[in-house]
């Protein structure tokens, strides 16, 4: 049926954990969700495909969560109980009376949280069956090809896209729950046609690490967008490179299936409608609608705008996050392109660009970048005067020894934009006091 790590796991083998949970009566109460914080990958996947069948709701957290945040995590989302670290210990929750709910059941997950406070989503599990089939009807190309799901299957990217459509198609996915990008590379090597299911991030470490004489046959990229330059590096290794886009209200929404930019995100899914009244001058917000649904209209905050092909389908593309648009004295700034440029230049490792207020122009745009040795800001302010736009110019630079990531690659700039300020307003201080002191 799939394989987790090292050990196969057959059909057999998930009906008798099924059973188990029939025993514990899990499915009885179609109410109320059931929150899980399982060390077990198996365990988990089996309960998600016995609620699934039963049409209960579940909220899968993240194996590493604490005690205390996972039980907060359940009580917020309205669960009625919640299982932690393994099916024998059931912890039951008292969640307040306003977090009754008659959402049709399916799954529960959190947004990331990248531009403001993480949100519980719940998707019906018909949704989520329809997204599985459309997602097969759209990514052709990969219909000989083994998933290698290399990111986390308690979030809908690895559960939905990588092991639920394996599945569907008849196919045995391969879970890889190891971050050692040696290990991964072990497992590539020894399985046919694999098609990774990773993050920009993972796979910058992983080519490290792969060897010169083979190429890997395909990747999934999602969660953010790369830059140029880890495209560019990573198509000279990867035979097939596809990227897909979406969000947490509608799951997958498109698929690149020939990479060439950054920003391409390829068709969108046929069960959806795509409205974006953009163009690549003037991005325009990526508005999802669900065909088969009579619901509002999903508002993804994106910045995009669609193209036509040849054969008259639609393209995606997609620019920045609404909130990350830094704004200097009126000219939108998109934090990705500013730091492909960045990026570019021969010491830059890696680049933030977020956004700073400013009396005079409003918005300013501010850096922080990792070098391969000390960059003095100056010559970097220099160079960036030579290949940016006056309004581009990153107002303040900061050299640091690491940019925070998630795990699939994201970045708060909202939280930097705070954290820079805080720090600033603290170097202040001392000088304030001394010049009052005077």
């Amino acid at each position: 049926m799939l394989t987790i790590d090292d050990t196969h796991y057959t059909h057999q083998e998930f009906i008798e954990l099924k059973q188990i949970f029939s025993s514990l009566e899990l499915h009885k109460n179609s109410l109320r969700p059931l929150a899980v914080c399982l060390e077990d990958t198996a365990t988990w996947l089996a309960l998600c495909f016995f609620m699934r069948q039963h049409r209960c709701s579940v909220m899968p957290i993240h194996p590493s969560t604490p005690l205390a945040t996972a039980k907060k995590l359940a009580e917020n989302a309205g669960c009625y109980r919640l299982y932690f670290k393994n099916i024998a210990n059931a912890i039951d929750i008292s969640p307040p009376a306003h977090k009754q709910t008659n959402a049709e059941p399916g799954l529960i997950q959190m947004s990331s949280g990248t531009t403001g406070e993480p949100k519980f989503i719940q998707r019906s599990w018909l949704d989520i069956e329809i997204e599985i089939q459309s997602y097969i009807q759209t990514l052709t190309k990969a219909e000989d090809m083994t998933p290698v799901v290399a990111c986390p299957v308690s979030h809908s990217y690895g559960l939905i896209c990588g092991v639920m459509v394996a599945l569907a198609r008849g196919k045995q996915p391969l879970i890889i729950t190891s971050i050692n990008p040696k290990y991964l590379v072990k497992k590539l090597l020894k399985t046919e046609k694999p098609l990774l299911y990773s993050s920009p991030t993972m796979l910058k470490g992983l080519i490290r690490f792969w060897p010169n004489q083979h190429k890997l046959h395909a990747v999934m990229t999602s969660g953010t967008t790369m830059s140029q330059a880890t495209l560019e590096e990573l198509s000279t290794t990867i035979t097939h490179l596809f990227q897909q886009y979406g969000c947490s209200e509608a799951g997958c929404v498109s698929i690149n299936q020939a990479m060439t930019t950054t920003q391409g995100m390829g068709t969108p899914l046929p069960h959806l409608a795509i409205s974006c009244n953009g163009d690549a001058s003037s991005p325009a917000e990526i508005i999802v609608r669900l065909k088969h649904r009579d619901a509002p209209p999903i508002h993804t905050q994106d910045l995009g705008y669609l193209t036509s092909s040849t054969s008259h389908e639609q393209r995606l593309h997609f620019v920045a996050r609404q909130d990350d648009t830094i704004i200097v004295a009126g000219l939108n700034v998109y934090p990705q392109q500013v730091e492909d440029i960045i990026l570019s230049h021969p010491q830059v490792e890696d680049a933030l660009i977020f956004k700073i207020d400013d009396p005079h122009a409003g918005q300013r745009v501010a850096l922080h970048f990792v070098a391969k040795q000390n960059l003095d800001t100056a010559e970097l302010r220099q160079w960036c005067s030579q290949h940016l736009a006056d309004f581009q110019r990153p107002y303040h630079l900061s050299q640091i020894e690491k940019i925070d990531r998630m795990a699939n690659g994201k970045v708060s700039r909202k939280k930097t934009a705070r954290t820079f300020l805080q720090n600033h307003q603290r170097a202040q201080t001392p000088a304030a006091h001394a010049k009052s002191n005077q």
